[in-house]
């Protein structure tokens, strides 16, 4: 009796903390706005292309974004900045000597788990601004640009897409039970 009873109790706080693992990504999805630039190529100038352009962006946006405290109110300020992130990021490339043309979209896209500092963001689809240079076949580049994380230098290569890192997310519990649970009792047979 007594086995069966914590073996119920350690499956309902299971069930209890996937749910609630669950319910922590939900917020995390809908509390974010993402950053998502992607480069024409591969080519070593693509890429220094692409975080020549983010650059310009993330100080734009850094600025549009300032005073806003709302997920809700950075994604309509960001959708009126969408024209003003497509100038932006043409003239960074005409600057920079290319003519590539670029395409700025505001959506829902799919991401994969990734670690950015201390916080985990899980796969899953996240509205964001993707900014595609020229072909878009190129490694990609993201962050979060609200709340305002999108803060690596220029020289740092940022988060791809196409990363080989992975992050896994493990619950302690999951563990401990995949492992396998041996329950003992003082209780003899007979005894009470």
């Amino acid at each position: 009796m007594h086995r069966t009873l914590i073996v119920l109790l350690l499956f309902g706080t299971l069930l209890g903390l996937v749910n609630m693992e669950q319910m922590n990504q939900i917020q995390v999805y809908n509390q974010v706005l993402r950053l998502h630039v992607i480069a024409n190529s591969d080519s070593r100038q693509d890429q220094a292309l692409k975080l020549k352009v983010k650059d310009r962006i993330v100080t734009l946006m850094r600025k549009e974004l300032n005073n806003i405290r709302d997920v809700e109110e950075a994604r309509n300020r960001t959708r009126q900045c969408l024209p003003l992130i497509q100038k932006t990021a043409q003239a960074e490339i005409k600057n920079q000597g290319y003519d590539y043309p670029v395409r700025v979209l505001m959506g829902e896209y799919e991401f994969p788990t990734k670690l950015y500092g201390d916080m985990v963001f899980p796969q899953g689809r996240y509205e964001a601004v993707r900014v595609i240079i020229g072909e878009g076949r190129g490694r990609n580049w993201w962050c979060v640009l609200f709340p305002p994380l999108c803060l690596v230098s220029s020289q740092d290569q940022g988060l791809t897409l196409n990363a080989d890192s992975r992050v896994e997310v493990k619950l302690k519990l999951r563990e401990i039970w995949e492992k396998g649970i041996r329950v003992t009792s003082n209780n003899q047979p007979g005894s009470r």
